[in-house]
């Protein structure tokens, strides 16, 4: 393992020696933040795990989704199906902050954004994007569930109310797997921004083992739409729009001989709709946001081959209210936040049954309202604290009984000198399950655990952050002990059921390190070592993720000309769902852990004037076959994508 890590870190300085800085790197020095604490901090003084994304980090390094750039930019787990986290059907996408299933919280504009615990990253088009604010660590306290491990949030570009004339730019993309085009629209009183882009077929993502048995699939006619529209009313309200559509087709069947025989085709459709409505008035302190998200998800099978299923649809919203009051004391040396938040989740249920096509229909919500505070007080130049507590009430529902919970949060900060702190997090967190983790999926092979707890847990943390012109470094030390966490199981008969962990802890070292060798040429490290395990009853304990995730980046910019190399790794990674034989783990003890992931990326950028811009990014370098989740997935083959961008 020692040796790897050696070999990825040499890679890094070696790449650095071809590549250089970006005049505007991947990381600000010291930015303004305002999610790890609702208020702004310079990230010197936030006493949090922050990664600040930049739009022009995002472009430079060539992602195409905000998915892939948080992955890989903060050392997140990950459980995908594709690269860019496009979603197929149920099978959703999710982001995991310190091995964390379902506990990201990911919002637009500091309006929660998610959908059924699910991390919902791809609301908003790269280019309407400002900054990315990731805050790893127990977060439950200012934003309540979901953000049990950490937040997201998303901040769009904001019309200035200046601008007479109307600018944006227009994008093509063709590569050997990736296709589409956008354009993006600015105005002094709105910004809107439109993407459309398809997938290659992808043949032979699952594999045969080694008896020549198992599950055969092919992935096709991928293809996503997204929409994005954010505006000024006046000088307090805004308001934005987010419409995102993506659509899948698979065929599955089965392996005999290592031969593949396909007899059921299954055709997807995802639809997300997101509503927001914010007021900020920062004269007085007062901050409201009104949040409406709509979800569809539509599987349907195609009859036309010798096996097919009925088809089914999903229909889930959630609404959320926040307000907030941020009170200066103490000559404004102190600060007294306080807010209250409603949030409601539905999710209903149609689905054909196979013999009469007749419709069933089950539905679900679940209700809460929760109080918060939180109270910074500086004791002098250098040291301050936080002290937050939330109070937190969900109603009765078709499933649970109401509960009340109840969470503090003590966080501190030392200031060693203008470049340098020191900093200590100590909280608990909950979440509850999603409205879908109890819903019955009508004749389908799921079970309801009407008995499944909230998971909770305490997080500890001691971090170290240092800035200056030439370098940034920041380092924490991490421990969450968590209850009852969720997990999927298989019932005596065969059916999948959701329940909890009697035990679940992580201990990591996050490291992230940026050096600037020259005005044109920087390199950088992340690194995150970890070790997530998981027990329940007298049983031994099971890791849960990969316990080492390393990014490793080097950038070279000129006035037209830009390079930019990035390895990303998954290593020593958790045990696979299946055995070599194909049998299921749920049932028979894991035999072999996922083979170690790499993705090295390569973009190149020539901008000959100031209205044109000439990109070539290429995607899985080294050509491996990846596994990208415990199903054992794989990733696409090597692959570019040519770009041409000019502004208006």
């Amino acid at each position: 393992m020692k040796k790897e890590l050696a070999m990825l870190i040499g890679a890094a300085l070696v790449l650095g020696g071809y590549t250089g800085y970006a005049e505007s790197a991947v990381y600000e020095l010291n930015p303004v933040v305002v999610t790890a604490t609702r208020t702004e901090k310079e990230l010197i003084e936030t006493p949090a795990n922050v990664n600040v994304i930049t739009e022009e980090g995002i472009k430079k390094s060539g992602y195409t989704s905000t998915f892939e750039a948080v992955r890989d930019l903060t050392q997140a787990n990950s459980h995908t199906y594709q690269e860019d986290g496009m979603s197929y059907g149920g099978m959703v996408s999710r982001i995991r902050m310190r091995g964390i299933d379902n506990g990201t919280l990911v919002m637009v504009n500091g309006v929660p954004a998610n959908f059924m615990n699910a991390s919902a990253l791809g609301s908003v088009p790269l280019d309407q994007v400002e900054k990315v604010e990731v805050v790893k660590g127990s977060g439950s306290v200012l934003y309540g569930p979901q953000a049990m491990a950490g937040v997201i949030n998303v901040i769009t570009k904001k019309p200035d109310g200046l601008s007479k004339k109307v600018t944006g730019n227009i994008y093509g993309n063709i590569g050997n797997r990736y296709t589409g085009g956008g354009v993006n629209v600015n105005h002094a009183y709105f910004n809107a921004g439109y993407k459309q882009y398809s997938i290659a077929d992808m043949n032979g993502v699952t594999r045969p083992y080694p008896s020549g048995t198992g599950t055969a699939m092919n992935l096709k006619d991928k293809k996503g739409n997204q929409f994005y529209v954010s505006g000024r009313l006046d000088n307090h309200f805004s308001f934005s729009y987010g419409y995102t559509q993506l659509q899948g087709k698979y065929e599955t069947g089965k392996f005999s001989n290592f031969k593949e025989t396909f007899d059921t085709c299954g055709k997807t459709e995802n639809i997300y709709n997101t509503y927001s409505l914010i007021y900020n008035a920062e004269e007085t302190g007062w901050k409201g946001s009104l949040g409406y998200n709509k979800m569809k998800i539509r599987s349907f099978y195609d009859r036309s081959y010798s096996n097919y299923y009925a088809g089914s649809i999903y229909k889930g919203n959630s609404t959320n209210i926040d307000i907030q009051k941020n009170i200066k004391i103490n000559n404004d040396k102190d600060s007294l936040l306080f807010g209250v938040t409603y949030n409601k989740e539905s999710l209903d249920c149609y689905r054909n049954t196979k013999t009469d096509r007749k419709m069933s229909r089950q539905d679900n919500s679940l209700t809460s309202y929760s109080l918060y505070q939180s109270f910074d007080y500086r004791f002098n130049d250098k040291y301050n604290m936080i002290f937050g507590m939330r109070e937190y009430w969900m109603k009765k529902s078709k499933y649970m009984d109401k509960d009340f919970q109840w969470l503090p949060q003590i966080q501190g900060l030392y200031k060693l000198d203008d470049h340098s702190s020191l900093y200590f997090n100590i909280g608990k967190s909950f979440e509850q399950p999603s409205v879908s983790q109890f819903f019955s999926y009508g004749d389908s092979n799921y079970v309801i655990n009407s008995s499944l707890k909230p998971q909770s847990s305490w997080s500890y943390e001691l971090g170290y952050k240092y800035s200056d012109s030439i370098q940034t470094l920041s380092a924490d030390l991490f421990y969450m002990d968590v209850k009852n966490k969720f997990f999927w199981t298989k019932t005596a008969d065969n059916k999948n059921i959701m329940k909890n962990r009697d035990k679940w802890k992580n201990t990591g070292l996050e490291v992230n390190y940026k050096y600037k060798l020259n005005d044109s040429m920087d390199v950088s490290l992340g690194a995150t070592l970890q070790n997530p395990k998981g027990k329940s009853g007298n049983s031994a304990w099971t890791q849960d993720t990969a316990k080492y995730i390393l990014n490793v980046g080097a950038n070279y910019h000129t006035k037209k000309f830009m390079a930019d190399a990035r390895l990303f790794s998954y290593m020593k990674r958790e045990w696979s769902y299946y055995t070599y034989k194909g049998t299921s783990t749920y049932s028979t003890p894991p035999d072999h852990h996922l083979k170690d992931y790499f993705d090295l990326t390569l973009s190149f950028q020539y901008t000959p004037n100031q209205v044109d811009t000439f990109k070539l990014t290429g995607y899985n370098i080294l050509n491996r076959k990846n596994q990208m989740n415990n199903y054992e997935y794989y990733t696409a083959p090597a692959r570019y994508i040519f770009t041409y961008e000019r502004k208006f």
